[in-house]
């Protein structure tokens, strides 16, 4: 082999080795490019206290107190939550992608000789920073921006732009009634269709009047979601210095509740505009547009959020059932591995029944209450086509009596309680069954 050939072929393998530890070697892939982007600014998220935003039309000022943002300028009001969120973390996060040089004319071109929003940072110790950000990039990813009177033009992210392009009215916190469902501890509804109150007791909604009892659990929280989510449309007075105008002063529908964080807030929704409806919070100034969805939930009787449940049973308290109907008396006990075991009759002593013969069909739900039951609806109490008792782990037992069909219905009642309930007929079909249907033959 010549020598310059040998030269050459050490230069190659020379220059292989390194490119392999440079770019090949396992965690360095070739095409993988070093980050150059660099952060905008070393402040923090729990740095910053306040933040004004100048449009062209507008400027909105803003300050972070008692761990909640608050505009104060033009009006006072809360601030949007996730909106400032969102505007803060991306100051924050915020990195600079590369910088461009500008001069006179070129300020146009990046949008910079008008910018369309000027931003103003304070900070805990005293500190400002300024943004101006400017048109958004070709490609639409990036803003043109100038930090702290720079000659500089920096590309940051079009986020930034996005969420801080905004009037104070986009900036506000428009839910309405300023709690959660779960900070609720009673509600009460006055309407064209009169009133109800219901009350919290631990995890679970009752009426507490006009009527006392349990509640339809998804109706309760229907509405009490309704309320707690729902959002002003619009603004339309910072003062309520004439609720009659906006029918307030009689209002149509309120909701008041004692609130678990302590005090009272009450909803009122007065005249409707259009498709809306004016209404106010009692502890904020405002008036507001709301929905005809709100008002509409809030419009109803009692009788929607009544429990249809006339028995709420317990599967894992449940220990002794006893069934009388016209073919038998049957007695079943639950034993120490959940089996539910023939009591009575005697020919069937000990041997396993099936639960879905007698617990399932108490489990459906009337398709109405009757406070005041008919006389004809107490004479065919009166001889009940079954009788069904519970019994409990604490030894409570609860008696049920089913009547006999009425048509399509039958109608079920609870003893020590004095309402009714109305049922369809396939209860007392069900629960008319014959020994052998409700007891394996093994």
């Amino acid at each position: 082999m010549k020598r310059n050939t040998l030269i050459l072929l050490l230069i190659a393998a020379v220059a292989g080795v390194t490119v392999y530890y440079m770019e090949v070697k396992p965690g360095k892939p070739r095409d993988e490019k070093a980050d150059t982007t660099k952060p905008a600014f070393d402040f923090k998220r729990e740095d910053i206290v306040g933040v004004t935003l100048t449009r062209a039309k507008d400027s909105t000022s803003l300050e972070f107190q008692d761990n909640k943002w608050l505009i104060k300028q033009p009006i006072n009001a809360l601030a949007d939550e996730s909106t400032m969120n969102s505007l803060v973390g991306d100051l924050v996060s915020a990195r600079i992608e590369r910088n461009l040089t500008a001069s006179g004319d070129q300020l146009k071109t990046y949008g910079l000789a008008e910018p369309a929003v000027k931003l103003e940072i304070k900070l805990k110790n005293g500190q400002t920073h300024h943004v101006e950000l400017g048109a958004r990039d070709p490609i639409g990813s990036s803003a043109y921006a100038r930090i702290d009177g720079s000659q500089d033009i920096a590309l940051l992210p079009a986020s930034l732009l996005s969420n801080s392009d905004k009037s104070h009215n986009d900036l506000r916190d428009r839910s309405i009634f300023g709690a959660t469902q779960y900070e609720l501890a009673t509600a009460k509804v006055k309407n064209e269709k009169g009133s109800f109150e219901l009350v919290k007791k631990e995890a679970d909604w009752f009426l507490k009047s006009p009527v006392e009892g349990p509640s339809e659990e998804n109706e309760v929280g229907s509405l009490l979601s309704e309320v707690t989510t729902a959002n002003a449309v619009e603004f339309v007075s910072e003062v309520a210095d004439d609720p009659a105008k906006y029918g307030l002063d009689k209002a149509k529908v309120s909701f008041t509740s004692q609130l678990t964080t302590g005090g009272e807030r009450i909803l009122s929704i007065g005249s409707k505009i259009d498709d809306k409806y004016y209404a106010k919070v009692s502890d904020r100034p405002q008036i507001f547009k709301v929905e005809s969805s709100l008002y509409d939930k809030l419009n109803i009787g009692y009788t929607t959020l009544r429990s249809k449940s006339f028995v709420k049973i317990n599967r894992d308290e449940l220990t002794r059932v006893q069934i009388k109907n016209p073919n038998l008396t049957m007695v079943v006990e639950k034993n120490g591995e959940g089996k539910w075991l023939v009591k009575e009759p005697q020919d069937k002593k000990d041997k396993e029944a099936y639960s879905y013969k007698f617990i399932d069909p108490m489990e459906v739900k009337a398709t109405e209450v009757i406070d005041k039951p008919s006389g004809a609806i107490a004479a065919k109490l009166a001889k009940p086509a079954v009788e069904v008792r519970l019994t409990g782990k604490n030894g409570k037992v609860t008696v049920v009596q089913i009547s006999s069909a009425d048509g399509d219905n039958v109608y079920v009642r609870v003893d020590g309680r004095p309402e009714v309930y109305k049922v369809g007929k396939s209860l007392v079909e069900s629960l008319t069954f014959k020994i052998d249907e409700a007891v394996s033959s093994a």
